[in-house]
């Protein structure tokens, strides 16, 4: 008979619970540190709260392994295995949505997604995609600066192994931001926005389902991106 173990997580808003979802269903799992070995097999509900929202988001899970750590601790790692109720996570999806949509600061309402991304180059630095939305994406450099092909007017490309198939994103950097001048009291990190162009009916519809959290990648989720010529060369 396995055991059953209930884990509460309290987010303060909407947008970091579906931040953190998005990044830990995206790498398969979660790894947790325990004073207790649980037994293989032990079944996992993670309940994720967020402000203002009346019911929590579940997610289930199973410890598949269980490391001893110094201490008389213990290293769970529990894989999802996404049977989660979808009612309470599409309501927070809704509440973004809205929010966004109240905002009218964008033209497209965009949700929180984490995952990392690179370039064909094993040089290059990690770019970590922070959110998505029909009309764009926006991304993050984990270097001291922006490589220096990411300009605006540049075209852009992002790729995406879907269920379905391919998810191919093309457009061009709409903006950059980067490290404030030597001597600044606030650092910042590197990042840029791309527009989408004009998508196809198939790659917009695995967009929108990606969106709602419906059909998602394999995990680990991975992304590459391209610029310039080399984005050009793969756009579909």
């Amino acid at each position: 008979m396995s055991t059953n173990v209930r884990l509460k997580v309290a987010y303060k808003t909407p947008q970091s619970l579906v931040g953190e979802y998005t990044r830990s269903v995206g790498q398969g799992g979660v790894t947790l540190e325990t004073r207790k070995a649980l037994p293989l097999g032990t079944r996992f509900t993670f309940e994720l709260h967020a402000g203002g929202m009346p019911r929590p988001v579940e997610v289930l899970g199973e410890v598949v392994k269980v490391e001893p750590r110094p201490g008389e601790r213990f290293m769970l790692t529990v894989r999802y295995d996404g049977a989660e109720d979808r009612s309470a996570l599409d309501a927070v999806l809704q509440f973004i949505f809205a929010q966004e949509e109240q905002n009218g600061l964008r033209r497209f309402p965009r949700m929180p997604l984490h995952l990392r991304a690179r370039e064909a180059d094993p040089r290059a630095p990690f770019f970590y995609v922070r959110d998505i939305s029909r009309g764009g994406v926006g991304l993050e450099v984990e270097a001291p600066a922006l490589p220096r092909e990411v300009q605006v007017g540049t075209p852009f490309l992002m790729e995406m192994d879907m269920k379905e198939g391919p998810l191919l994103l093309h457009g061009e950097v709409a903006w950059t931001s980067s490290v404030p001048r030597k001597g600044a009291t606030q650092a910042m990190t590197p990042g840029f926005g791309a527009t989408f162009g004009r998508l196809r009916p198939d790659m917009l519809q695995r967009l929108e389902a990606l969106m709602v959290l419906e059909h998602l990648p394999p995990a680990p989720w991975r992304a590459r991106v391209s610029f310039g010529l080399d984005a050009v060369s793969r756009m579909p």
